[in-house]
């Protein structure tokens, strides 16, 4: 489980806290320690552990103890990794004296509680039963927001999108734009037992067949399905409705898509039984306008760009810093 700190959100702050935690063993246990050293600031072994309880308190709980030790090690040190990155984040707000007014935290928390359908007191509760004030979260809260006018400020704000790039990216991912193709299906079905016999399956095999050629001479498709089809939606003419690709078994889905509207199939076997499809009516499939995607595709170049670029400028940060593991 990575943590990053690029997409703050404050959401991911409601879970840490909110999050059912499940007791460990060694809570009680825990030695106080400097775990790193990130210039002058300290990481102690308890500021690790709070921070990063829902994912270790998960770990304990899972998996095999002949590897929860090493899952262990491994989850504490993405923790301090993270830990690592917002001292640094701190710091560079000092330094560009990023201040983050009352008004702005007021709406977020405002945002939370709407977002998570909690009262004040709810969430008042909540935090208390984890050992947190509201003072204290609003301070958390502070912190996030201001990390996001930092990184706004050190990175997004210089990243450019041209739009040629847009129009590339949507030229080159027409079927990611596009709506997904549907086809209404109508079928006829003959059902076979579980373990069905050689006789069993010869016998629905023959019948089905029989069926389909009268489908393919010209009979209605809809009244033979009243007459004999024996699935659930005989009743209704055997129609089954609207599918997108893969919502339909392997065999129907492989069958149905190669249809156009007014075909029929051939004979179709899935584990259940004989099928005869026909495919009413195809929707979707093409591509949206260039117009209703653009801003879409142009957000999704600026979080890719803007996740390169933290990256780099973290390495950088991360290279001028005096930083200690002692984990």
């Amino acid at each position: 489980m990575r943590l990053r700190t690029l997409r703050f959100k404050l959401l991911p702050f409601l879970l840490f806290v909110l999050c059912p935690l499940i007791p460990s063993g060694g809570a009680g246990e825990v030695v106080e320690r400097i775990v790193a050293l990130v210039n002058n600031e300290l990481i102690t072994l308890s500021e690790l552990e709070e921070m990063g309880k829902p994912i270790l308190d998960q770990v304990r709980q899972t998996g095999s103890p002949a590897d929860r030790e090493e899952r262990l090690k491994k989850a504490r040190r993405q923790v301090l990794d993270h830990l690592i990155e917002s001292k640094l984040l701190e710091e560079e707000m000092r330094k560009r004296k990023i201040e983050v007014p009352e008004r702005d935290v007021d709406a977020a928390i405002n945002d939370i509680l709407k977002t998570s359908n909690l009262t004040e007191e709810d969430f008042k509760k909540a935090l208390a039963r984890e050992g947190m004030t509201l003072v204290a979260y609003r301070q958390k809260v502070r912190e996030e927001l201001g990390k996001m006018r930092l990184v706004g400020r050190e990175i997004k704000s210089k990243i450019v999108i041209e739009d040629e790039e847009v129009r590339k990216r949507y030229q080159e991912n027409l079927e990611k734009y596009s709506e997904p193709l549907e086809v209404k299906v109508q079928q006829v079905f003959f059902p076979l037992p579980q373990n069905p016999s050689e006789d069993q399956i010869a016998a629905a095999r023959r019948e089905a067949l029989t069926i389909l050629e009268k489908a393919r001479r010209g009979d209605d498709f809809t009244q033979l399905a009243k007459v004999y089809s024996k699935g659930p939606e005989a009743d209704e003419g055997g129609i089954l409705g609207y599918f997108k690709k893969q919502e339909l078994v392997r065999e129907l889905d492989e069958a149905a898509f190669k249809l156009k509207p007014g075909e029929i199939s051939d004979l179709v076997r899935s584990p259940a039984g004989f099928h005869i499809l026909k495919v009413l009516d195809r929707k979707g499939g093409e591509p949206r306008s260039f117009a209703e995607v653009q801003h879409r595709i142009r957000e999704e170049a600026m979080q890719e760009e803007a996740e390169k670029k933290y990256n780099a400028w973290m390495r950088d940060l991360k290279s001028k810093a005096y930083i200690e593991i002692r984990l």
